[in-house]
């Protein structure tokens, strides 16, 4: 497990739990809040949870920039 935090300069803040998926991919969990699963270049799923469009694009951008 690994724990990231960030403020992508918006005036929110992130706490991100990634686990490795066993079907391919990360699982991110997000304050606890959500649940999505990220596949690096391609797509990030939201699982579960509660859905919002400016944390999908926070987590997406963030998750891509670790490279």
């Amino acid at each position: 497990m690994t724990f990231y935090e960030f403020q992508p300069g918006d005036g929110t803040r992130y706490v991100l739990h990634t686990i490795p998926s066993e079907y391919g991919g990360i699982l991110v969990i997000n304050q606890e809040s959500s649940l999505w699963r990220y596949h690096r270049g391609d797509c990030l799923k939201f699982l579960c949870g509660d859905f919002n469009e400016y944390t999908q694009r926070a987590i997406w951008d963030y998750m891509e920039a670790l490279g």
